[in-house]
């Protein structure tokens, strides 16, 4: 059970507003999709899998993720839900066996 826990220790801490919990969120759910943390300026989560590339934003006047490159469209609001959808728009896969 130790060695379990100490993985837990790896994870980012969540932080305060969207694009930080979105960010936790897609290194639970999709380690292996390359993951910068939100700039300060634009308010911009990149991310990038095997090629691939995308920014997401949050859009304060809908309450929910957008695609700002990268893809199209509103992404939905709940963090756990469009990390999912991210890794899915990207080609990974998500779940307990996302990161083997």
């Amino acid at each position: 059970m130790g060695e379990l826990m100490g993985q837990f220790d790896e994870l980012p801490r969540v932080r305060r507003g969207p694009l930080p919990s979105l960010y936790a969120a897609l290194r639970r759910r999709a380690p292996q999709v390359a993951t910068g943390r939100p700039d300060g300026g634009g308010g911009l989560l990149h991310v990038s899998y095997r090629g691939q590339e995308a920014r997401v934003a949050w859009d304060d006047d809908l309450g929910q993720f957008a695609w700002h490159s990268g893809g199209s469209g509103q992404i939905g609001s709940d963090v756990e839900k469009a990390a999912e959808l991210i890794a899915w728009a990207l080609g990974a896969r998500t779940g307990p066996a996302a990161s083997g």
